[in-house]
């Protein structure tokens, strides 16, 4: 992102102060002549301004111009050199002190940066052009409030600046505020209507926002408007993915590498595209050759791991998966504790912190048991939906149920001191090395037996002996959500030979699409919304069915977690988590796979789903 950012600004890129030329001097000029001019006519205006500036040796104008000059051409030690000698000349130059902060922002030295371009916004308050650059590094940092609240003085001091919209759209969706982010991404577009960069992170905000198809369109206009930028390309071809469109995508990312051979991001791309095209050798090779272009790359390394425990390679896979901790979509955040390694911790107390979905923290805690078992004290951050099930399954434990975005650490105070912590998807790596380290279980959440009788004295009114739990869909668009979800209407044909009572355990605001799928089959549907939003009320409801028929989402990690008997309705291209061609997952010994014979063609699943019920008398009379 920072290189696409600093090109895109880099055109821009002026002298922010007035030079007080003599009437003759050619600065100005040049300056205008060099933004159009080709490679050859810039060294020769490169080589009017090195004699200019040893005719006017103790102006800092000219040093100050031929910085410009070097960090647009990506000479970045030769412009830092000018800086400093400009800096020598005025220590207190707005523009020498700006230059100094890109440079070095693109060197990666981020605190030198930050204090150089506050500097220079002290000197130049109003500089609109001083406080986007200043918000980049901030936004390089991780700072994602301060660069917002930078890139909004931006925007204050010049509302018509696109490149201030643009910033502030990044960290806008950066933080989570997508729809925010698209309306900035949308003036930045209005103001500037040839910004492809504007175009290409548009689309990643839509389909953030679950905007599939504007997002496709938008991406395309990016190829349209910067069809010689390969990270156009790559975005492109990864929205692509998401849609399914596996050949066009390919397309799109062999073109990104063909015109920036050293672009790791397509080569990382190309690995999500062959992951989920099923094509596995072709994915590692293009995840390994994306670390050879970048070495210690998180997208890449955590990619390459997902691909290994697809296939079961546990140890590998673990030791790669780590690198999710480095991701920019996901960082998992660190602690001031010494981390666990898997050395003794009786008599100690470790925190356990939350990360990713609700689904993968019910995974991870399978590991939970054995933590308890060997620490003096355990604390578990859970989210607030889980809070309740989770102290019920672990009541030797401490749970703590609290938004992670909040930041600080006073929520640990009542809790003592900490000794460890560790994430919660880092406890496999210890714990779950090679497949006989996954225990067989009954389950090791548990739901409140209450709860679970007063359910099922309501589903016995319903007048069937045998009740099904159903879910159809599973995540988002950019998570393959389209993927691994199917239409209710086929599900509700496959069971309706059952002649069971059908229970909506599908979280979301579904009611319109049980009401369509019910009219439409004339099978019966209950869908009870007030007890899917709360995870304690989701598990109890979960053991009062008989069985449970789901995609691939939370409601099948519930499910196993519970020990409850289930059947997973997997796609062609699967993730990780359900491997590549086992009909048992090692994770939940209870969970039978049912899967799609082509990605896509759902009847092959379902058939199996069926006979999977027969086989198993759920019911006697199935």
């Amino acid at each position: 992102m920072l290189k696409s950012l600093l090109s895109e600004l880099g055109r821009s890129l002026r002298r922010k102060e007035p030079h007080h030329h003599h009437q003759a001097d050619p600065l100005g000029a040049w300056q205008e002549e060099f933004r159009t001019a080709d490679p050859a006519q810039r060294d020769s205006l490169m080589g009017k301004l090195d004699r200019w500036i040893e005719a006017n040796w103790g102006r800092k104008q000219g040093w100050a111009l031929r910085g410009d000059w070097h960090l647009r051409l990506g000479n970045l030690p030769g412009a830092e050199a000018d800086y400093r000698k400009a800096l020598q000349i005025d220590p207190l130059s707005p523009s020498a002190q700006e230059g100094l902060g890109l440079v070095l922002l693109h060197a990666r030295r981020l605190d030198d940066a930050y204090l150089h371009l506050e500097t220079a916004h002290k000197l130049q308050p109003m500089n609109a052009d001083i406080l986007n650059h200043w918000g980049l590094v901030a936004l390089e940092m991780g700072n994602l409030c301060d660069a917002r609240s930078k890139f909004e003085r931006a925007v204050e001091r010049d509302v018509r600046n696109p490149h201030s919209w643009h910033n502030l759209g990044l960290a806008a969706t950066k933080l989570g505020h997508v729809a925010e982010g698209v309306k900035c991404f949308r003036r930045a577009i209005d103001l500037k209507p040839d910004h492809g960069l504007g175009y290409s992170n548009l689309a990643l905000a839509q389909r953030d926002a679950e905007q599939l198809d504007e997002a496709i369109t938008a991406a395309r206009r990016a190829v349209e408007l910067k069809a010689g930028n390969s990270r156009a390309w790559v975005v492109l071809g990864d929205i692509l993915i998401d849609a399914g469109l596996f050949d066009e995508s390919e397309r799109a990312l062999q073109r990104a590498a063909a015109l920036n051979p050293m672009d790791h991001t397509a080569f990382v791309a190309r690995g999500k595209l062959y992951a989920a095209w099923g094509r596995h050798a072709d994915a590692g090779h293009a995840y390994r050759t994306a670390l050879e272009l970048a070495p210690g790359n998180a997208e890449a390394e955590g990619g390459l791991g997902q691909l290994e425990l697809l296939v079961s390679s546990f140890a590998q896979g673990w030791d790669h998966y780590e690198a999710r901790r480095r991701s920019e979509a996901a960082p998992v955040r660190s602690f001031p504790f010494p981390e666990w390694d898997g050395s003794d911790i009786s008599g100690r107390t470790i925190l356990v912190h939350a990360e990713q979905g609700l689904g993968d923290l019910i995974l991870f805690a399978s590991c939970l048991p054995e933590v308890v078992a060997q620490a003096g004290h355990v604390v578990i951050e859970t989210y607030p939906r889980l809070a309740g099930l989770m102290t019920r399954s672990f009541p030797d434990a401490t749970v703590v149920g609290r938004d992670v975005s909040e930041p600080g650490l006073d929520w640990l105070t009542p809790y003592g001191a900490i000794d460890l912590h560790i994430a919660a998807g880092s406890l496999p790596r210890l714990l779950r090395r090679d497949a006989s380290c996954f225990p067989r279980h009954d389950g090791y959440l548990r739901a409140d037996p209450e709860r679970v009788r007063c359910l099922r004295e309501r589903m016995a009114a319903l007048g069937s002996k045998l009740a099904i739990g159903v879910a159809w869909r599973g995540g988002l668009l950019r998570s393959a959500g389209a993927q691994r979800s199917l239409p209710l209407v086929e599900l509700l044909r496959a069971l309706e030979p059952l002649g069971a009572t059908l229970i909506s355990l599908q979280y979301g605001n579904v009611q319109p699409e049980v009401d369509a799928a019910v009219q439409a089959t004339g099978v019966r549907l209950s869908h009870w919304p007030e007890l899917l939003t709360d995870q304690d009320d989701a598990a109890a409801l979960t053991v009062a069915v008989d069985a449970v028929v789901t995609v691939c989402q939370t409601q099948a990690h519930l499910t196993g977690a519970l020990g409850r008997p289930g059947c997973v309705l997997v796609p062609a291209n699967p993730n990780w988590r359900y491997g590549t061609n086992s009909s048992t997952m090692p994770w939940y010994p209870s969970l039978h796979l049912a899967r799609q014979p082509v990605l896509g063609e759902w009847s092959g699943a379902l058939a199996d789903m069926v006979a999977w019920l027969r086989r198993n008398k759920v019911a006697e009379h199935v």
